[in-house]
């Protein structure tokens, strides 16, 4: 396994210790689950220019290095909603949209060809990640200066944080959609009955 495999497989393992230090409450959790999820959004950026430079491309990378995203992001989003700030409408269009893709994938690999991310995908990763990270950072903030409150009744942030995530992950979602739409457009010849 090449370099840039073992980081998207890194990025993999950063899932369960976000998850980890997202609800372990120990004291700057948020600050702790914040670079973890920054370490892991890097890594994706980093998997990718050393597969080009070196031409280290596979159809290992292809595939799961966007596959080790979705996850990546859908485990902030659930973390997330887990907290009560959700819209979700928001994450049943990102699932939506992860499985047509995911199941294109598949189909294009049934005849032999790897469908890898293009513009669009990665314009939608990078939103999504921007979108969750800059929420972990606000957590963390106002952990450190002890505005959050994590009763034994649950989450307690200010209006503010939810009506942000809220246009936010809206923003995300319909980035997301449109991804979608390119994605089936491009690869129709898949999946249409022949």
């Amino acid at each position: 396994m090449n370099l840039p495999n073992k980081i998207t497989v890194f990025r993999f393992l950063c899932i369960p210790v976000l998850w980890l230090f997202a609800l372990w409450q120990f004291r700057y959790h948020w600050v702790a689950t914040l670079l973890v999820y920054f370490i892991a959004c890097v890594s994706d950026t980093v998997d990718g220019n050393i597969a080009r430079k070196e031409k280290l491309v596979t159809d290992f990378g292809k595939l799961m290095d966007p596959l080790s995203d979705k996850a990546l992001v859908l485990a902030a989003f659930l973390i997330q909603i887990n907290l009560g700030i959700r819209t979700d409408l928001v994450i049943m269009i990102m699932m939506a949209r992860e499985f047509l893709v995911a199941g294109m994938r598949m189909a294009a690999t049934v005849e032999g060809e790897v469908i890898a991310a293009n513009v669009f995908g990665k314009a939608k990763t990078f939103i999504q990640m921007s979108t969750t990270g800059m929420t972990f950072l606000i957590l963390a903030i106002l952990e450190k200066d002890q505005e959050i409150i994590i009763a034994t009744n649950g989450f307690n942030a200010p209006q503010w944080l939810n009506i942000y995530c809220t246009i936010a992950f809206w923003i995300a979602a319909v980035v997301t959609f449109l991804s979608g739409i390119k994605y089936a457009v491009d690869g129709w010849h898949y999946i249409k009955t022949k």
